[in-house]
């Protein structure tokens, strides 16, 4: 059958008059041209309509991501707003954000107010004391930190008198200035270029007593060596940002700085590397650089504030989590005021659709949790364990909206890690693959079913990357052997403007953002409603599990026999236990566990090692290390394990280690778990960093 536009031009062919001659011709062709003209207009009329009826079988052809409905899909589609996600985060990266501080605090009621707009139930401010002596698990609090001024300027001498002549840094301009836990203090002295400044060596032939150090590094870094060994009045830091590709191009970023909340109190500012090598050069030269600083900034005694809402399902008992770190330096606006937008523009939109009827009610509550990052999720699941016994899955946004073409960042939708099988980061894998498929489509084409376009955003395409797992963000704690709950992370990187004072709302693309909205809030409603029925799941993960084997075979290509036959043993367990998880959400699928795990000639490697009850939490948290301030206390080496960089793209060896302590595994199995997962790694290591975990009283043998 032709189709309507086929007809549509053979209408329009056969309208079209010869042209006579003569008279008698011009007569008869003003006729035709006057029925030429009519069967024209008939002709465009027939185009119209054929085009109304193409649009509307379009319309009709049902359009939806994987497990979602037509409806769903849509109802999502249309609510979500990028550009309505992008003024909140213009809202909040006017506020400095640090953990405890007033701008953290501004920044939370910000949350607050907002649910309660959007008419939200429970919605609760979480306050947990934070005065550096409670401890939450393995996260000692950090009290909070708030600076009132500080500001350092560049003298000049006239007439043997220096004064000030030129501002170099301003709290009061950019917060970002003033590296966090600097406390009080003032100086009118030289600079001192230390270099790294992070090792004796550096400081070698230099007078700093007095001065301001110029340092490459980080102010914590220094800061012993510096101030409290060799008397330095302060700091001055051009450390630069995480290394990318990009590393090192802008010369006139200034990165987010650091001291110790413990240790070596002082001040330190940061400037931009164009700002230090220009005073290199000068000193170089043998000219003096003369400063004056002056920081009025303290701790005190604060709290962990998390606002947190619901939006009420049938099963009250069993909660989908929406999280995100709401802390971070002014601007912060990728990072991560994207994420805390992007979960409240969720929440707007699930409300929304849900009172208008246009989604029913979900079977399970869905939850939404804005924490400082790190530190105050571990805070929260030690002081308020019901939230983890509640959860079934935790989606987690950090970094969601960076214009590609500025940041250079692609949008990541992983997983949990290897160490926790589960089918729910393959529900926001196949939506990932979907949304990046349709933006694909309409980048190349023009066209597509579902490019999810925001009016203020761009055009470009997705280029996601789906699948695997990375540690960095607050979906590592609940994925941590402590709490075991699986997650789905989605996030930007590289960012190359991320901890500096060029991560401004400017570089956010709305469209990026409402794709990336749509895969969390897709994957939420989905888990938030799988039911025993749904056999496009079954499918579902087939085809995901498909997607693992084939990156598995192209890896056993490189490795010897022996390593593969481990990395194949590992991959049939691991996907029943993926088929098994669906048994967290009252979905069962009974398949037996293969047998053939390895054994160890020696038997010491047979041992088996059980989680104690507490301290919970990962060995790291955020501005502090339980693991590293345990083994200083007990005077213990530090083990070889910590030392080894991973062999694939992933997590580290010992945060996998400690999540395969199950009082099942042996050492020897942890040993070839980690080595098909992480890298290859000598069951020696695995054994010394396990016997060292139970010295600590982290973990110990399994009983029975």
């Amino acid at each position: 059958m032709p189709s309507a536009s086929t007809t549509s031009l053979r209408i329009l062919a056969s309208a079209s008059p010869t042209r006579p001659s003569g008279r008698v011709g011009a007569i008869r062709a003003s006729s035709a041209v006057s029925k030429g003209a009519r069967a024209m207009r008939t002709a465009l009329s027939l185009i119209i309509a054929a085009l109304a009826v193409a649009q509307a079988h379009a319309a009709e052809r049902e359009v939806r991501a994987p497990l979602l409905t037509p409806g769903e899909t849509r109802a999502l589609a249309s609510e979500l707003s990028g550009d309505g996600a992008k003024r909140t985060i213009e809202a909040l990266s006017l506020h400095h954000r640090m953990r405890g501080s007033k701008g953290y605090a501004a920044a939370a009621d910000l949350v607050l107010s907002r649910l309660r707009d959007q008419g939200l139930s429970d919605v609760e401010m979480i306050r947990l004391p934070a005065d550096g002596k409670i401890f939450y698990g393995t996260q000692r609090s950090r009290p909070a930190w708030n600076a009132r001024s500080a500001g350092l300027w560049e003298q000049s001498e006239s007439r043997g008198r220096w004064s000030d002549a030129v501002r170099v840094a301003s709290w009061a301009d950019q917060p970002i200035t003033l590296a966090q836990d600097s406390v009080s203090g003032a100086a009118e002295a030289d600079l001192v270029d230390v270099g790294a400044g992070s090792d004796a060596a550096d400081y070698a032939g230099k007078d700093v007593r007095g001065k301001l150090v110029l340092t490459a590094s980080q102010p914590e870094a220094v800061a012993r060596l510096a101030v409290t060994e060799r008397g330095a009045a302060g700091i001055v830091s051009w450390a630069q940002n995480q290394r990318t590709a990009w590393w090192g191009e802008d010369q006139d970023l200034i990165r987010w700085g650091h001291l110790s909340t413990w240790a070596d109190p002082t001040f330190a500012f940061m400037v931009s590397p164009a700002q230090a090598r220009a005073w290199q050069q000068r000193m170089a030269a043998g000219k003096r650089i003369r400063l004056r600083a002056a920081v009025d900034a303290r701790r005190s005694p604060g709290a962990y504030l998390i606002p947190t809402a619901v939006i009420p399902g049938e099963d009250r008992a069993h909660e989908i989590v929406l999280s995100c770190h709401l802390d971070h330096p002014s601007p912060g606006a990728n990072d991560n005021a994207s994420g805390c937008s992007g979960i409240l523009q969720i929440a707007r939109t699930l409300q929304r659709l849900i009172a208008d009827g246009r989604l029913k009610r979900p079977k399970r509550t869905l939850r939404f949790i804005w924490p400082a990052e790190i530190e105050g999720t571990i805070a929260l699941l030690n002081a308020r364990p019901e939230f983890a016994r509640r959860t079934l899955a935790t989606i987690h946004l950090d970094m969601i909206g960076g214009n590609s073409e500025l940041t250079k960042g692609r949008l990541m939708v992983e997983g949990s890690p290897p160490s926790l099988p589960s089918f729910v980061g393959d529900v926001g894998f196949a939506i990932g693959r979907w949304v990046d498929g349709q933006a694909s489509a309409f980048a190349d084409t023009g066209s597509a079913d579902l490019p999810l376009l925001a009016p203020g955003g761009t055009r470009n395409a997705l280029d996601a990357k789906i699948g695997g797992f990375s540690e960095g963000s607050d979906h590592q704690v609940w994925a941590e052997g402590s709490w075991r709950v699986p997650v789905l992370y989605v996030a930007d990187w590289p960012d190359r403007y991320i901890h500096t004072q060029k991560d401004v709302p400017a570089n956010i693309d709305s469209t990026k953002l409402k794709r990336a909205m749509f895969i969390a809030a897709g994957a939420a409603w989905v888990l938030a409603n799988i039911d025993a029925e749904s056999r496009e799941l079954v499918q579902l993960l087939s085809a995901e599990s498909q997607q693992r084997q084939a990156e598995l075979t192209r890896r056993a290509i490189s490795l010897s026999k022996a390593e593969s036959a481990n990395l194949w043993r590992w991959s049939g367990a691991y996907e029943v236990d993926v088929a098994r998880s669906l048994g967290r959400f009252g979905v069962t699928r009974p398949e037996p566990r293969p047998e053939g795990r390895g054994t160890s000639a020696d038997a010491a490697f047979m041992l088996c090692y059980q989680r104690r009850a507490s301290p919970k939490g990962p060995m790291d948290g955020f501005g502090y290390s339980w693991f590293d301030d345990r083994l200083a206390k007990a005077g213990l080496p530090r083990p070889a394990l910590l030392l080894r960089p991973p062999q694939w793209e992933g997590a580290s060896f010992a945060y996998e280690a400690l999540n395969l302590v199950d009082g099942v595994r042996t050492i020897q199995d942890i040993a070839d778990d980690l080595s098909a997962t992480v890298g290859a790694v000598p069951v020696a290591e695995v054994a010394e960093f396990l016997k060292t975990l139970e010295r600590l009283g982290v973990i110990e043998p399994a009983k029975g």
